[in-house]
């Protein structure tokens, strides 16, 4: 419980700092993703299997998207906000989207993603 509140209470400053691809942060789909994904810390992190409150958040994050402009908004968001937690493995972002049970989730994010695909 205490890094959940640890994780949101860094991004929320992250997200007001500014000083991260600004136009990503500072969408209102960041803040919607912040708040959707911050259970699935441990997981992206390297963690055992992604908390149930995880899945419900990322499926629930799924269903916001209605368009393409949206996809790429929450890439760029994920690309402005990984790197910040530290040590992570690009490759869990779209295996979260299999342990959830969540289809054509995302591919991995790392700075060399091309959110515009």
């Amino acid at each position: 419980m205490f890094r959940s509140i640890n994780f949101i209470a860094m991004l929320v400053f992250l997200n007001f700092s500014r000083d991260i691809t600004e136009t990503a942060a500072a969408s209102p789909l960041c803040d919607v993703v912040i708040f959707y994904l911050s259970p699935c810390e441990g997981f992206i992190k390297g963690g055992a299997d992604p908390a149930p409150e995880c899945c419900v958040g990322a499926k629930r994050l799924i269903n916001e998207l209605k368009a393409k402009e949206d996809r790429i908004e929450l890439c760029l968001c994920l690309k402005a906000i990984l790197p910040l937690l530290g040590p992570f493995d690009p490759n869990r972002v779209p295996l979260l989207g299999q342990k959830c049970g969540i289809k054509n989730f995302f591919p991995p994010i790392t700075p060399a993603t091309d959110c515009s695909k």
